[in-house]
């Protein structure tokens, strides 16, 4: 195998932990200021790290939560009161150990 592969979290669907799943956002990527979202039919939006409570990445579940803080969240819309989105990213390549080796 020529590269190794990333995990790559870009594209991840992100819905109300405890709603409806009714995507509110789509994980784009981190920066030193912030997560940058995806608002669907809109646009980038940065959420800055004072906005976000914890994250968390289960690499065995595959999943991605972030936690917005009380205070960010109560003056989102956009986040139609909800405090953790959660998603799950699907893998872009299969590899199973004998390939990761050689």
């Amino acid at each position: 195998m020529a590269t190794r592969p990333r995990i790559d979290l870009d594209g991840v669907s992100l819905v109300d932990e405890s709603g409806p799943s009714m995507v509110l956002a789509v994980f784009r990527y981190r920066t030193t200021e912030g997560l940058i979202l995806l608002l669907p039919e809109s646009a980038d939006l940065l959420v800055p790290w004072d906005g976000i409570e914890a994250t968390a990445l289960d690499l065995k579940a595959g999943t991605l939560r972030v936690t917005f803080t009380k205070e960010y969240a109560g003056r989102q819309s956009w986040l139609r009161g909800a405090r953790v989105l959660a998603g799950t990213w699907t893998d872009r390549l299969a590899m199973t150990r004998a390939a990761s080796t050689s």
